[in-house]
């Protein structure tokens, strides 16, 4: 509805205030909304679009825009509190429906109770034929009900030459697997690079976690680097303070039962770094070289990498 005067200020006022009235009411009432019959929720549409009439500004606009949402989301609360299954076909009434109409048919309903008594199917086909004169037809289906996939056939390309090269190449390829010797190593070599890492921290006291782990001269030992002094955090040997705003990690002694006891909780901290996020380390925390050793690898005799590093003592 358009109005043709503008309204005063004092109007203005006055339907801000029966709005907010409005909404107010809305959501202190939102409860009674779900348990009413729904005249309750209809009385305040009723009022709204009465407020509704007065608006040319928007402002105004607004607080009937946010009156509009909640009763929508009312409205949506009700309908999921309705029954769907309420209209649903029940077999067992429907069967007893049927055997009153057999017997109510022929003039006495009390002869579904009697022995011997005979339905009076004739009545009950009468009734039938109101709703369903003809008998359903059959029809036919187009297509086939089940079809099988066809086969796609792969083709071949390369030339015998090559075929045969490729065959050869991969009788002589020999997998190398390890055995229980070498994943002994493996487990020998981090440990003792843990116990370097826990040396190193020891040594420089506390220190910004980057400026500890990264190395500027390898990614991948950046990397390496955090999983070892996350051991030295799994295991209590190591501590992160970050109350200055800064990572700053520490070594400690491990902590014991009684200070789990007296409140100590463990607290994991996973985060992600790739290699532009290393660079730009590098660059704000000034990192010219890795405090932590670089470690060389080199091939040993089973042709696992055996990684060796010079810790200082």
């Amino acid at each position: 509805m358009e109005n043709n005067e503008e309204l005063s200020q004092a109007d203005r006022r006055s339907l801000r205030h029966n709005y907010r009235n409005l909404l107010s009411d809305a959501v202190t009432r939102k409860n009674e909304y779900m348990t009413d019959s729904g005249s309750l929720l209809l009385e305040d549409l009723e009022r709204a679009n009465s407020l509704f009439n007065k608006v040319d500004r928007t402002v105004e606009g607004i607080l009937d825009s946010r009156f509009l949402i909640l009763s929508a989301d009312i409205g949506a609360q009700r309908a999921h509190q309705l029954r769907i299954d309420s209209a649903a076909f029940d077999a067992l009434e429907y069967i007893e429906k049927v055997r009153e109409s057999l017997y109510a048919a022929s003039g006495n309903p009390d002869e579904q109770h009697m022995p011997g008594s005979k339905p009076n199917w004739a009545a009950m086909g009468n009734i039938a034929a109101r709703f369903s004169r003809r008998a359903p037809r059959f029809s036919c289906i187009y297509g086939p009900l089940m079809t099988e996939p066809k086969e796609r056939r792969r083709i071949k390309t390369g030339t015998k030459r090559d075929n045969a090269a490729l065959a050869a190449s991969r009788q002589e390829a020999q997998i190398e697997t390890m055995g229980e010797s070498d994943v002994k190593r493996q487990e020998n070599q981090t440990t003792k690079l843990v116990k370097t890492v826990h040396k190193i921290l020891t040594q420089v006291g506390p220190i910004n976690l980057f400026q500890l782990v990264i190395n500027p001269a390898s990614f991948s030992q950046s990397v390496e680097n955090i999983f070892y002094v996350s051991f030295l955090i799994r295991d209590g040997r190591a501590f992160i303070d970050d109350q200055s705003g800064q990572p700053m990690i520490e070594a400690c002694e491990p902590p014991q039962q009684d200070d789990y006891q007296s409140g100590l909780t463990k607290k994991q901290l996973i985060f992600s770094l790739d290699q532009s996020t290393w660079r730009e380390i590098i660059d704000v925390y000034a990192i010219d070289e890795s405090i932590i050793p670089s470690r060389v690898a080199r091939l040993n005799a089973s042709g696992l990498s055996q990684i060796s590093s010079q810790v200082p003592r």
